[in-house]
């Protein structure tokens, strides 16, 4: 980050006797006019620039207005002292806006200084962000602090048009994440206070404001209310990809080699309607190879760090849901080209083996500009492949409507694959699944009943065959019993 925007520089990076410059100063961009045009002092003043990426070209534009209005003595009041009320106007005409005093000028005595201008909320931040840069990764700094809360003071400070403590803390409550506004808050406040510190503010607005904010997280809470992914709109079929859509971004993913890792992960999630939580907590000991299943029985949060077992849609019930893996299957040759770990182990790892972060398969899913990451379906989606961006939680919805609209599935078997409760009452669960663990999920309903059909037929046809050798067998029996009477020993 620059220290200065000048033309024209010393060698020791100062600005030349005469000449204005724009720098960041107390952690604040500020006009900093020289010593020789008034002799009470250098005056520097907030010039309201905000600290984000491309904040020198501004300074740079408005230093040069600035040398201009100097050497023209634009900027004296005609009595000699500094004109605040020109240099207020000279702010808007670049869309800037700096808290400062105006002090009138027959109020103000020869040997007076202009008074320091009130810093604003976005000056506090930036000194802040100063004070803090060498002790923060430089990821954290530039991605957290300068950027994602930068983006949350500047929209909070627009939409309500004030900075006003408690106006900021509401907008924010109501519109961005709690646990990163709990988290901005409590900086803020210890922003304020540095600027107490140093003795260039009075008060700390911010002060314990972040005790007031309650995020409601894992911890604490019951298991039933940890998963936040909602299936109130499970069968809206415009929340979900055609099928044909699910291969191409599983082709994409596969022949990305940058990607490529995600490839197992989320087929597992389509082919399954499983859980985001639910696939990053799949098990090997949850891949019954004999029986041709798998076990749907645990979901991991990402903020506790813990694993959780699943729950019925309504109650505290543990619930483990039973899927059909029929041999040489999609789903049974996918975790087949996996090698396999240990019961305990994780079936699904990150690039570098370990434990899955959903945020971080989000980000992959959606791209992120910061990282240069294009992202699975955002690139689809720029390429014409896609018609539409879609949340990682939608594979889920995709593999239901898939289910019941394109395979013409009974939509309770759905419900009892995926465990979206409300068409299957905890009465029935159990029946309705004995029932699905008969089916082949990866065939269409007609198929299905047909193989049914000629399934029965054939266990009828043994069912005589083998009454048939019972028969046979108690035929030659009751022959053997008559022999031994007729023909006796000799």
């Amino acid at each position: 980050m620059s220290i200065m925007v000048n033309s024209s520089k010393t060698p020791t990076g100062k600005a030349k006797k005469g000449q204005v410059a724009v720098r960041i100063d107390s952690g604040s961009v500020k006009a900093c006019f020289p010593r020789s045009y008034c002799n009470k002092g250098q005056i520097k003043l907030a010039t309201g620039i905000s600290l984000i990426d491309g904040w020198e070209s501004k300074a740079s534009q408005l230093q040069r207005r600035l040398q201009i209005e100097l050497e023209d003595g634009k900027l004296d009041d005609g009595k000699g002292n500094f004109d605040l009320g020109r240099y207020q106007e000279i702010l808007k005409e670049y869309g800037l806006q700096a808290r400062l005093r105006l002090v009138k000028s027959e109020t103000t005595s020869d040997d007076q200084l202009p008074p320091k201008p009130e810093l604003g909320l976005m000056e506090v931040w930036g000194m802040y962000c100063e004070y803090r840069k060498h002790d923060l990764k430089e990821s954290t700094f530039e991605n957290v602090f300068m950027g994602c809360y930068v983006n949350f003071i500047e929209s909070a400070i627009k939409a309500t048009e004030s900075q006003d403590a408690m106006k900021i803390r509401n907008w924010l409550f109501e519109n961005r994440s709690l646990i990163n506004v709990k988290k901005l808050i409590g900086h803020l406040s210890k922003a304020y206070q540095l600027a107490m510190r140093q003795k260039l503010i009075n008060s700390n607005p911010y002060e314990k404001l972040e005790n007031e904010i309650t995020v409601k997280g894992a911890k604490g809470k019951k298991q039933n209310e940890i998963e936040t992914e909602s299936d109130d709109d499970v069968l809206d079929t415009t929340k979900a990809y055609a099928w044909d859509e699910v291969q191409l971004i599983l082709d994409y993913i596969k022949n990305t080699p940058q990607i490529s890792h995600w490839y197992s992960f989320t087929k597992f999630k389509l082919f399954t309607g499983c859980r985001t939580g639910e696939a990053i907590a799949f098990m090997w000991c949850d891949v019954l190879w004999n029986k041709e299943q798998i076990l749907i029985r645990r979901t991991y949060d990402n903020q506790t760090k813990r694993f959780y077992p699943t729950k019925t849609a309504k109650g505290d019930k543990d619930l483990i849901r039973i899927f059909p893996m029929p041999k040489d299957g999609e789903v049974w040759n996918l975790l087949k080209s996996i090698p396999q770990g240990e019961l305990n182990d994780i079936v699904f790892k990150s690039k570098r083996g370990k434990i899955i972060l959903d945020n971080v398969f989000c980000r992959a899913w959606k791209g992120n500009e910061a990282n240069k990451n294009k992202g699975i379906i955002t690139e689809l989606v720029k390429q014409g492949k896609l018609t539409k961006y879609l949340s990682p939680y939608n594979t889920r919805h995709t593999f239901i409507t898939h289910q019941i609209f394109d395979l013409n599935r009974d939509e309770k078997i759905v419900s009892a694959w995926c465990g979206h409760g409300e068409l299957v009452s905890q009465k029935h669960y159990q029946d309705i699944a004995d029932r699905a663990m008969q089916i082949n999920p990866e065939l269409p309903a007609n198929q299905q009943s047909q193989q049914q059909t000629e399934l029965d037929l054939l266990k009828e046809q043994v069912r005589k065959q083998q009454e048939l050798i019972e028969k046979l067998l108690d035929d030659k029996k009751y022959l053997g019993d008559i022999s031994d009477v007729v023909m006796p020993n000799i």
